[in-house]
């Protein structure tokens, strides 16, 4: 069960000062706004905003590192930062902090001063409650278990059986890239299929597969290329999210 109290650990208070002054420098406005789910204006403080985006990203950092959370859980911290991630990056559109920020979170995480016990399990049960608090406060939305991470991990698999197909059609990635693709994209489908049973639809992810690939071989160009390319990347990340390795079965 996770708990709703604040542990007493010096990364809060040092993340906090890095975010604040990483907002600072950055030359940031008082505040901004964003549209609720009702799309209704909200006013925000930026580096308010900025600090509790510092905290989640330093906490999901520190659980990759250590890998305290249940599946369950986990898969909801990547939901809760896919969302905020998206909402955030509307308002910041001139600079790249959102990168900047969990580059320093990183940093954190991985340093000698944080090591996988206790005070990091707390840490990182805490930053997930916050990342739920500050996802429905900037959108509205709350993660619903096997709901919200069902359409969440649907929408990414058809992105990389798109991808996937679109490859095996034209054949843009080196070799080395284009196993890990389809050998991944195989990988992702079946542990999609475990994970949600009868909730799945493979139907959706294979269409997109068969479409793609169908498609005729004059429709490869700097698209497709973009297509693979980016399909790739995903599925490097959703295996290293799922835990899973790209050596084939």
């Amino acid at each position: 069960m996770i708990s709703r109290y604040a542990p007493r650990n010096p990364l809060f208070a040092w993340l906090g000062h890095a975010c604040l002054t990483l907002a600072g420098l950055l030359s940031f406005a008082i505040g901004t706004t964003v549209l609720s789910h009702a799309e209704e204006p909200k006013q925000f403080n930026q580096n308010e905003v900025i600090e509790r985006y510092g905290k989640i990203a330093a906490g999901l950092a520190l659980e990759e590192r250590c890998n305290l959370l249940a599946p369950q859980y986990r898969q909801e911290y990547y939901w809760q930062q896919y969302q905020l991630d998206i909402t955030l990056n509307q308002v910041f559109t001139n600079t790249p902090i959102l990168p900047m920020i969990r580059n320093s979170a990183l940093q954190v995480a991985q340093g000698d001063k944080f090591t996988c016990d206790q005070k990091s399990e707390d840490f990182i049960n805490f930053s997930l409650l916050r990342a739920g608090e500050l996802t429905h406060d900037l959108t509205g939305q709350t993660y619903a278990p096997g709901i919200s991470d069902l359409a969440f991990n649907q929408d990414r698999l058809q992105v990389v059986a798109d991808a996937a197909g679109t490859n095996a059609l034209c054949q843009h990635l080196l070799p080395e890239y284009a196993e890990q693709l389809s050998v991944g994209y195989k990988a992702l489908r079946q542990t999609y299929l475990d994970r949600y049973m009868d909730k799945a639809d493979p139907a959706a992810l294979d269409n997109a597969f068969t479409s793609a690939e169908s498609n005729p071989l004059s429709s490869c160009n700097e698209d497709t290329r973009r297509i693979s390319l980016q399909g790739w990347q995903l599925t490097r990340m959703i295996m290293s999210q799922f835990q899973l390795s790209f050596e084939a079965k």
